[in-house]
């Protein structure tokens, strides 16, 4: 089932900030291989996360525009517009 886009960005900033935390974690005990596994179990989520929004609604940053026709970064609403974000299911 396809993720409305609001939660969907919703999950993708949920695990941006764990894999954040768990590099800042891991930063001070390199050695911690359940620290390990998780960040890259999260970091996995989160690129699939990333994946479905861009085939969904489009390049979530600069870095995911695709295509050789047409700069398409410039459809909107952008990810950090309030239209993007808004849920109606």
């Amino acid at each position: 089932m396809k993720m409305c886009r609001c939660k969907l960005m919703k999950r993708i900033q949920t695990l941006a900030f764990a894999v954040h935390e768990t590099v800042l974690y891991l930063d001070g005990h390199p050695s911690d291989r359940a620290a390990l596994a998780y960040y890259n179990k999260q970091k996995k989520l989160l690129h699939e996360a990333v994946s479905e929004y861009e085939n969904n609604f489009g390049p979530l940053t600069q870095y995911g525009v695709t295509g050789d026709e047409r700069w398409t970064w410039i459809k909107g609403p952008w990810p950090w517009e309030y239209e993007a974000n808004i849920c109606t299911r």
